[in-house]
C-alpha cells in the first residue's frame, strides 16, 4: 500500500468461495475523488477507470461485481 494515498478502511483481503482479493480503496493525493484496485493473490490487477465520491460508493461497486460476475473475475 502506497503511504502518500489515503487508504479507506474498506481497502484489506476479501475471500469469497475460496478466493482471496485484496482491495484497495483510496484517494490520490491532493485528490477529492476516490479510487478502486483490486489485485488477486497472482498478482493479477484489475484497476478502475471511474472515480468514486467515496470510499462506500468504491465498495459498493466492487460488491456489485462480485454479486453479478462472480469474485473468479479479478483472477
Amino acid at each position: 500500500m502506497n503511504p502518500h494515498h489515503p487508504h479507506s478502511e474498506l481497502s484489506g483481503r476479501y475471500t469469497e468461495n475460496g478466493i482471496t482479493v485484496i482491495v484497495e480503496i483510496f484517494r490520490p493525493s491532493g485528490g477529492d475523488d476516490w479510487r478502486m484496485e483490486v489485485t488477486s493473490l497472482e498478482d493479477q490487477l484489475t484497476d478502475w477507470d471511474e472515480r468514486f465520491a467515496s470510499a462506500h460508493e468504491a465498495w459498493e461497486e466492487f460488491i456489485y461485481v462480485v454479486n453479478t460476475e462472480g469474485i473468479a473475475v479479478f483472477l
